[in-house]
């Protein structure tokens, strides 16, 4: 779907008056939506750095309390598809990192990124930044990984040209039980020690997804870029051993046997939504197909990270270093 070339209400001619004013002052507007979360944050920052962009941040309850003057703050919300609409007045790029995943339900994942994808299309976008997960299209027993190759498709179907940037397991997380563990000389293991799956930091992903929105020209658009390590995925025996050698701190490592999440994952079903995804991820874990190819992302976003590097940089972030 496609604006009018002729604007009909004064919505429209705002929307033709901004994106005229980008053009000339060779700014890019930039909507991130899911902006006030973990990673948002991070990927909101990086975006205030580029003098070339004009950041909006999407967010139902408006400009925090801590808002930067960088940015410019719209209130929109992904169930509200009359908010999107004008949230996206004018913007040349969407990124969105948005997910309910961590809040127990998927609403957002499926009808909101819908929602959103809709809105992105009638507003005739030039690019979506789109954060998906790594082997997603094998995932559809995972309801927050396969909700993530359905968002994919239905950006495929609309026309918007697009960037996935397709992220495996973060290292660190908003509660950062791996760091917990190391301060505690442990390490847990989900599943066994061996399998090997790929990893990414979040800070480097949050350089890559902004990356993304602000590459010149259209080579870009319309590619499916998986990021990861250089030295490519690590069992958790080998990350285990890696922080250890870094922290110089020795770790008990055990390990949740898989027969235990297999045991769990109907009957937590019935209870949590939340709780069942997180079962069904772990026993993905053990197929050993997730695995990023980052043959594309040192091209578009710069060298990769070893595992070594992105691991002293999450321990100093911790204090597990000096």
């Amino acid at each position: 779907m496609f604006q009018s070339p002729h604007p009909s209400s004064a919505s429209d001619k705002k929307a033709l008056a901004e994106t005229a004013s980008s053009s000339a002052t060779g700014t890019k507007k930039v909507l991130l939506v899911g902006a006030t979360g973990f990673l948002g944050a991070k990927i909101l920052r990086n975006l205030t750095l580029d003098p070339s962009v004009a950041v909006v941040a999407m967010s139902r309850k408006g400009a925090p309390s801590n808002d930067s003057a960088d940015v410019e703050w719209v209130r929109g919300d992904m169930m509200d598809p009359a908010s999107l609409d004008r949230a996206l007045q004018g913007v040349d790029v969407v990124v969105s990192s948005a997910n309910s995943y961590m809040k127990g339900s998927l609403d957002t994942d499926f009808q909101g990124n819908k929602n959103l994808i809709e809105a992105a299309a009638r507003a005739n976008v030039g690019r979506f930044v789109f954060l998906s997960i790594v082997s997603c299209e094998a995932a559809s027993a995972v309801p927050h990984f396969h909700a993530k190759k359905v968002a994919e498709d239905l950006i495929k179907a609309s026309g918007v040209p697009y960037v996935f940037v397709r992220a495996p397991t973060f290292l660190d997380q908003s509660s950062d039980y791996i760091a917990k563990g190391v301060k505690a000389g442990r390490f847990l293991a989900m599943g066994d020690k061996t399998t090997k799956w790929s990893y990414v930091l979040t800070d480097d992903l949050a350089s890559y997804l902004a990356k993304a929105a602000t590459f010149p020209g259209s080579e870009i658009n319309n590619q499916t870029i998986d990021v990861g390590w250089r030295d490519g995925a690590k069992s958790q025996q080998e990350v285990a051993d890696i922080i250890s050698e870094i922290t110089r701190r020795r770790l008990k490592v055990r390990a949740v046997p898989w027969l235990v999440f297999r045991l769990l994952a109907r009957p937590v079903k019935v209870f949590s939504e939340l709780g069942y995804d997180l079962m069904q991820m772990f026993l993905f874990f053990k197929k050993g197909v997730y695995v990023s190819n980052i043959s594309k992302q040192e091209h578009f976003f710069g060298p990769a990270p070893t595992s070594r590097d992105a691991i002293a940089r999450w321990a100093k972030s911790h204090q597990l270093i000096s």
